[in-house]
């Protein structure tokens, strides 16, 4: 079959995870395909596929939240369109066999469910995962100049997912993500937000060299810094503190290696931690933003800091994301 007669196979894309959605949309148009409609599965979405011309719709059932399963269900009773249930996640081991075949399936089945023959396919431009953590795919690979670390404890997973679902993915920075939160559940956080971000969210490992569109998620059990090359050095802690992992210390941490191209957003959560941190950056000439208390769910944490030391702006998570951008643009 040749390449141009896969351009008027036309797919709809929906999964709640924005770095699967986009890995399968690179995948289709690297084969040729138009992918005529990628969100979520919502009631939005499901307009949009009453009104769009489309021959498949690709559905990928990792990642669906719990809210969005009464969409799922209408999906599958009233659409219709054929549909292809996916599951990105399986090409989590970056084994070149399994994702060979992985590719080689999904391609058959659209071939199969449109009508037209298999074709030959070559997904190798493509990539998700590395064998450590999971990379989305990046035009730019540029060592992070620009780090802000975003600090959280009770409430603060689902205001850090509505900062991060707003930061477009050429924004020139890096996050560390000081969360308190169990020991056990660190991987969790990392999986859950990357999910609503083109960033890469996850735990790196030592030695890791962070770079612009990185979230690093900092460990319970260790203090991550940043050496002079820009790689993660873990620390062990030898200072106490009453929260792990310590707010305070993380951004000590990056205010003692980025001075004024370091940042820190303190977000909801019950307790002083970070007020320590914050003046120390302060010194170093560095940006305290605040999450605004009336849109916390335990507005302790940035009250404090602002008790304490001059805060550069404050906002709701989706207003703190914007005057990033804003912040970016006007300054660099």
């Amino acid at each position: 079959m040749m390449q141009n007669e896969t351009d008027n196979i036309r797919i709809a894309i929906t999964s709640d995870s924005i770095s699967h959605r986009n890995f399968l949309q690179k995948s289709m148009e690297h084969n040729g395909i138009q992918v005529v409609l990628n969100e979520s599965l919502t009631e939005k979405f499901m307009a949009k596929l009453d009104h769009i011309e489309s021959d498949v719709v690709l559905f990928d059932v990792e990642a669906i939240e719990d809210e969005h399963l009464e969409y799922l269900d209408q999906l599958l009773e009233q659409s219709r369109i054929p549909i292809i249930i996916n599951d990105v996640s399986a090409l989590t081991l970056n084994e070149a066999k399994a994702s060979s075949k992985w590719n080689h399936n999904l391609l058959q089945k659209i071939a199969d469910i449109t009508g037209r023959n298999s074709w030959e396919a070559d997904f190798s431009k493509v990539e998700l995962f590395e064998t450590t953590n999971r990379v989305k795919v990046k035009d730019k690979d540029e060592l992070a100049k620009n780090v802000w670390v975003l600090g959280a404890s009770l409430g603060g997973p689902d205001a850090l997912k509505r900062f991060l679902i707003h930061i477009p993915e050429e924004l020139p920075v890096a996050f560390i993500i000081a969360q308190h939160i169990g020991e056990n559940f660190v991987s969790l956080l990392a999986e859950q937000l990357d999910r609503y971000t083109e960033f890469n969210v996850f735990v790196p490992r030592e030695g890791y060299v962070i770079r612009h569109g990185d979230v690093l998620i900092t460990p319970t059990d260790k203090r991550i810094a940043i050496n002079p090359i820009g790689a993660v050095e873990y620390k062990d802690i030898t200072e106490s503190a009453k929260y792990t992992p310590s707010i305070n210390h993380a951004i000590s941490d990056i205010a003692t290696r980025y001075k004024n191209n370091a940042g820190a957003i303190i977000f909801s959560g019950m307790c002083d931690d970070g007020v320590d941190g914050c003046a120390s950056l302060v010194k170093k000439g560095g940006q305290v933003w605040i999450q605004d208390p009336e849109s916390c769910v335990i507005s302790a944490m940035p009250e404090s800091v602002a008790k304490t030391v001059s805060v550069d702006f404050s906002g709701t998570p989706e207003i703190l994301a914007k005057q990033l951008v804003s912040f970016y643009k006007n300054t660099h």
